[in-house]
């Protein structure tokens, strides 16, 4: 579930939360008990993730179609059947036209969060050079537009970071830049390290 669960997805009656000593302290229980079946049903985050897509020290961003005038990496969630590295291929190519085969993504960070109120995801972020991908760069139906930025060009434009992207990353293009880089670079280096 990625909602707190309010009835029982086996039976269909309501459920209650239960506490866990291995959980600690959380405001909403991540548990829950169905009175009826006796089941366990577990709240738990939706998995997702992005693509930085380097091409020298620009790096591309998406205008988010649900908040126009706002800029992210492209990402979203990994669907049935995907795994991570599938799932941010599929998004890339949805809201950029680019085309990447999965393999081809270097793991560079991870990250826990809630970007949408109870509902919580964990990212799992990939980065790759331009040359690695193929199509023309447009924007999707899920995007409004799609751009290479170096930092200082994205940092005196008008345009500002999604306020979900800055949870995640923090609002330093540089730093995403740098770690980006750094993950491609060891990857290099060491192909096994991807």
């Amino acid at each position: 579930m990625n909602q707190p669960p309010k009835f029982c997805p086996y039976c269909g009656a309501p459920v209650v939360g239960v506490d866990s000593p291995m959980l600690g302290e959380v405001e909403t229980p991540m548990v829950y008990r169905c009175d009826s079946c006796d089941d366990y049903v577990f709240y738990n985050p939706t998995p997702g993730g992005s693509a930085a897509v380097l091409d020298g020290d620009r790096l591309l961003l998406v205008e988010d179609f649900r908040s126009p005038g706002e800029w992210k990496l492209p990402s979203g969630r990994v669907e049935l059947g995907e795994s991570p590295r599938e799932g941010v291929a599929r998004e890339l190519e949805e809201e950029t036209g680019l085309a990447v085969d999965p393999e081809d993504l270097t793991y560079f960070y991870d990250e826990a969060g809630e970007p949408a109120p109870e509902q919580y995801m964990v990212g799992i972020n990939y980065a790759v050079r331009r040359e690695q991908t193929g199509g023309c760069l447009r924007a999707g139906s899920d995007a409004i537009d799609a751009q290479f930025f170096t930092p200082e060009e994205f940092a005196t434009s008008e345009h500002s970071l999604k306020h979900t992207h800055v949870d995640r990353f923090g609002d330093s293009l540089e730093w995403l830049v740098d770690e980006a880089r750094a993950a491609l670079e060891r990857a290099q280096d060491d192909p096994d390290d991807r």
